[in-house]
């Protein structure tokens, strides 16, 4: 197997783990509120948007830090770091005493994660120009894959262990993705500040970049929409199934079939975008992502629900990597670890703002309203994409305005 495909593989794996790691705490954070003496519905609900976006906010916030860094110091390093501290703060999360304690870990790991920009920069480095958009899908694949794995993970545990134990558990995910890295992962450094210096001059035009504006705006109107809505899921399975033994593996099952289908699609997303052009094959994934929000806010049947779910995810899977491959196609590699910091505020302020917003909008109008409000902010986006984002797609849709 060539160099770059034992990287790409190793980068797509951590990937997996550590994200794995971090939302093994997704299907019980709702339920876990209530050992921590939050019982009343409403709080329930605003006290878990909030712990769902705390984390997000600060990692977007610290994201170029890490970025920038990873360009002056290495990418290999930042990694390290990340994983690390998920590891760290998800155990320290199952000794929490009380809600605040676990509001102070959850900002802690947001501020010492950002592992995805890291690994999307070392591939930079790593992968061959002609493959970069594959291995983009495929580490986005990694992603979504830990997205499903943590929530069916914790879920099944939740269902046999108390739920601190599984907070301890989950924690050995990242430390497994740590020793990964530390013994496989091979980083050239040579010239990295020199690189990162002028870097920091051309990382000024990013502002003035009309494409990477719009990949911007994407990132963030997708996160919002999509993140919006997943921390309430252990609450809408519930509204549907009410309090039957399995509740926890149900949640986790509705949250994992989605993750299947989004991974499929970031795989294939290498292959079919080039082919239809990226501006079609964005707007297409997005009418149909959107599109299918409304018949899971109709519903009553928990196997209906889980089954839009699964066609949903196979076109919100699409999203991300279509978009990161852009980002990469229209920047320098010497600034790539900074730039794609930046994208990663997007991705993390959208994970932030969306559950903050949508659990205080189902405490008012309801859960199924949270559904309608995510098509909206799809279709807000797709808006964007059609009045932002040129035919041929490529570099060619935002070159630098002068």
């Amino acid at each position: 197997m060539e160099r770059w495909k034992k990287g790409l593989f190793v980068v797509a794996g951590a990937q997996m783990m550590v994200t794995a790691a971090a939302q093994t705490s997704t299907p019980l954070l709702p339920f876990f509120l209530a050992e921590l003496g939050v019982t009343e519905p409403r709080a329930v609900r605003r006290w878990a948007g909030m712990l769902a976006g705390v984390n997000a906010l600060f990692t977007g916030m610290f994201s170029p830090v890490w970025g920038s860094l990873s360009d002056r110091y290495g990418k290999k390093p930042m990694l390290l770091r990340s994983a690390a501290s998920i590891a760290v703060f998800t155990f320290l999360t199952g000794c929490a005493g009380n809600v605040q304690h676990v509001l102070l870990l959850r900002v802690l790991q947001g501020a010492f994660s950002g592992f995805s920009a890291a690994a999307l920069s070392l591939l930079g480095a790593l992968v061959p120009r002609e493959h970069f958009a594959f291995a983009v899908g495929l580490l986005q694949a990694g992603q979504i894959m830990g997205l499903l794995l943590g929530p069916l993970l914790g879920g099944v545990l939740a269902d046999f262990f108390p739920y601190r134990l599984v907070f301890r558990l989950g924690s050995l995910l990242a430390l497994a993705a740590l020793l990964v890295i530390l013994v496989c992962v091979k980083e050239e450094t040579s010239g990295g500040e020199t690189r990162a210096r002028g870097g920091g001059l051309k990382l000024r035009g990013f502002f003035r970049h009309a494409g990477l504006k719009a990949a911007f705006t994407v990132i963030f109107l997708t996160q919002f929409a999509v993140r919006g809505v997943e921390p309430l899921i252990p609450l809408f399975v519930f509204e549907l199934v009410g309090k039957v033994p399995a509740l926890n593996t149900l949640v986790g099952l509705a949250m994992a079939l989605q993750g299947v289908s989004s991974a499929l699609g970031a795989a294939l997303t290498g292959r079919v975008a080039a082919r239809v052009g990226h501006r079609k094959f964005l707007l297409l994934n997005l009418v149909m992502a959107a599109t299918l929000y409304f018949p899971q806010a109709a519903t009553g049947n928990i196997w209906a629900f889980m089954g839009l779910r699964a066609v949903q995810g196979f076109f919100l899977g699409g999203l991300l990597p279509a978009t990161n491959s852009l980002i990469g196609a229209m920047t320098p590699l010497e600034i790539r670890g900074s730039v794609y910091g930046l994208t990663s505020s997007a991705f993390f302020f959208g994970n932030f703002l969306g559950p903050l917003v949508t659990s205080f909008l189902s405490a008012h109008l309801g859960l199924r309203a949270v559904f309608l409000v995510a098509a909206g902010i799809l279709y807000l986006n797709l808006i964007w994409i059609w009045g932002n984002i040129k035919e041929r797609g490529g570099a060619e849709a935002g070159q630098e305005e002068s």
